[in-house]
């Protein structure tokens, strides 16, 4: 079962919640196939936006893209242009082409803003693409930690990255410090339907709150939001999923390749406190990036809503 917005991962869960009706009345006033006047705005005036792609193996990656002021630019309610500067030998990047879904989050650390947005290329050079929009809406500020912009890094040379197939022990440090991430999924039916395409989303809660369980696992609570279920139902019909961490004061990016499972067993999720469900990836593929993102932030406040860690859960 479908319907214009949602696909039947999507549906299963929201009627699982309860939430379907509620649903319905909420998507005709949050869902557009364009931005207005308020988001074309926002995203003009941020330094970082969040890019989900599909690479040429048929795998999703969160991307974070950062320039000045204006960097991505809306010249009309159904059109955002971002200059993402040359994408050569970014394996992120290495299937876009006309046509190709994108999905794009506009998010303010500051001030706990969130825009989300998916569509599809319609033009694109060496430095940008355009992208029309296919669906359009805003995100709650929940369990989003303020930070502010400390610093502009000038590029000095090539980006060191490694490669390999599990988490290293800085690896496991940087996941287990982490308030934050991005996770990037998708679904393709060839429905051609507003819900077809990339998601890329925030997961924000206390430091500690996703787990490291091995070199090859991590767990992940799932706190209450806007109960639209947009990630864990693509993961659902498709389970492969990319994560990025970012460390905000050294401009590192962690790059986590894996198969996800919803974990919905009482007596697991009751390990994380505030949880309403779990997710666990199984690893397969790790990327760091040494100092590869050009701002800094700092750390200004933690999000009010997100669950204490009375304890941290048993690792095998």
């Amino acid at each position: 079962m479908t319907n214009k917005h949602f696909h039947s991962g999507e549906l299963r869960l929201q009627n699982q919640a309860g939430m379907r009706a509620k649903i319905d009345v909420m998507t005709q006033h949050l869902m557009r196939d364009f931005m207005p006047d308020q988001h074309r705005e926002f995203f003009e005036d941020l330094e970082y936006i969040f890019l989900g792609t599909i690479d040429q193996q048929g795998l999703s990656h969160a991307s974070i893209v950062t320039g000045s002021v204006g960097f991505a630019s809306s010249p009309d309610p159904k059109t955002l242009i971002v200059r993402t500067g040359p994408r050569q030998d970014i394996r992120a990047f290495d299937a876009l082409d006309i046509g190709q879904p994108v999905g794009v989050l506009g998010l303010d650390l500051a001030n706990r803003r969130r825009n989300r947005m998916h569509g599809r290329v319609f033009a694109m050079d060496e430095m940008s693409i355009s992208i029309t929009v296919v669906q359009s809406y805003g995100n709650c500020p929940k369990y989003i930690n303020l930070r502010e912009i400390a610093q502009r890094i000038q590029s000095s040379g090539p980006i060191e990255t490694t490669q390999y197939a599990s988490l290293s022990l800085h690896d496991y440090d940087l996941i287990t410090n982490a308030d934050t991430f991005f996770i990037a999924s998708y679904v393709r039916d060839g429905s051609d339907a507003p819900y077809e395409g990339v998601d890329v989303n925030h997961r924000g809660g206390q430091p500690g709150f996703v787990s490291v369980d091995g070199s090859s696992q991590i767990t992940i609570p799932d706190y209450k939001g806007n109960d639209l279920y947009n990630t864990f139902g693509n993961l659902l019909l498709n389970p492969q999923a990319a994560l990025l961490f970012v460390d905000f004061e050294t401009g590192d990016q962690l790059h986590v390749q894996g198969t996800a499972s919803l974990i919905e067993d009482a007596d697991e999720v009751s390990r994380f406190p505030g949880a309403q469900k779990l997710l666990r990836i199984e690893i397969t593929d790790v990327i760091r990036k040494i100092a590869s993102t050009a701002l800094r932030w700092r750390f200004i406040e933690a999000s009010p809503v997100s669950p204490e860690l009375k304890s941290q859960p048993e690792k095998d």
